[in-house]
């Protein structure tokens, strides 16, 4: 159960880690039916990442990482009880360098609005990672404005070192895990990993509040591919949980709001 220190902890500095939210018994299952799929389904790799999105819900015995009460009533609490699923990656990084940048670009003109839109990745590594073996690095309270939009040229211009330091020295929080840890953060949160090693293995779960506003779909149209065709797997789920996710997300489509 999150805690009241918890929220507060998320809402000001815009992540949460929680360490052995999961059992070393389920990170061994959850593993192995992610390797199932990463040989099944072998990715060109890009940008030395092989990337797969729609991931978990490739497989029925990875849906419950999204209802299990200690992921998804956390994500209730952080965000609120009206949700949905915006989707999964699973990824294999050999990147050495993963330079800053958010999820969630709102410091572009035109969308600096969108800044309140709540939304959460959760990462779910499957090795060990540390600070300098690729373990997610995040500069707190740059999920808010006017740091989020201050801190643009890290992404722009990540070359001229705007602030006169490599990525790597940049004042920030390295959030080392072993597996069974699990972050949640805002997807405005600016974000980075150095250092890492081959074969870095990790899942992304994505929430989102229900978008009241056009604006916020497009948001939604904007970054996630594929938003408004839900996967059928959730769809016809048995668990009403899944399906209250994704349910509404094809008349997205139409411009209609939940």
């Amino acid at each position: 159960m999150i805690t009241e220190q918890q929220q507060t902890h998320y809402h000001t500095f815009g992540f949460l880690l929680t360490p052995g939210l999961l059992s070393q018994q389920e990170m061994h299952e959850v593993t192995q039916l992610a390797e199932q799929i990463w040989a099944e389904n072998e990715e060109q790799e890009k940008n030395e990442e092989r990337r797969h999105p729609g991931f978990i819900e490739r497989r029925k015995g990875l849906h419950s990482l999204v209802s299990d009460e200690r992921i998804y009533r956390s994500v209730k609490i952080l965000l609120g009880a009206d949700l949905i699923w915006v989707g999964s990656e699973g990824n294999i990084s050999n990147r050495r360098e993963v330079n800053w940048h958010p999820d969630r670009k709102y410091y572009r003109n035109g969308e600096e609005q969108r800044i309140n839109f709540g939304q959460i990745k959760i990462m779910i590594y499957l090795d060990e990672v540390r600070r300098d073996s690729g373990c997610l690095r995040v500069i707190p309270g740059s999920h808010r404005m006017p740091m989020h939009r201050n801190l643009k040229k890290l992404e722009v211009d990540p070359g001229n070192r705007p602030f006169g330091i490599h990525g790597a020295d940049i004042p920030c929080v390295a959030l080392e895990t072993n597996p069974g840890d699990i972050i949640f953060f805002n997807h405005c949160l600016w974000h980075a990993a150095y250092g890492g090693g081959e074969g870095r293995r990790y899942i992304a779960l994505k929430f989102a509040v229900r978008p009241r506003e056009e604006d916020e779909l497009k948001s939604l149209e904007q970054y996630t591919e594929g938003i408004f065709q839900p996967h059928e797997e959730f769809l016809n789920s048995e668990d009403p949980s899944l399906r209250s996710l994704v349910e509404e997300r094809a008349l997205f489509s139409t411009g209609q709001l939940g």
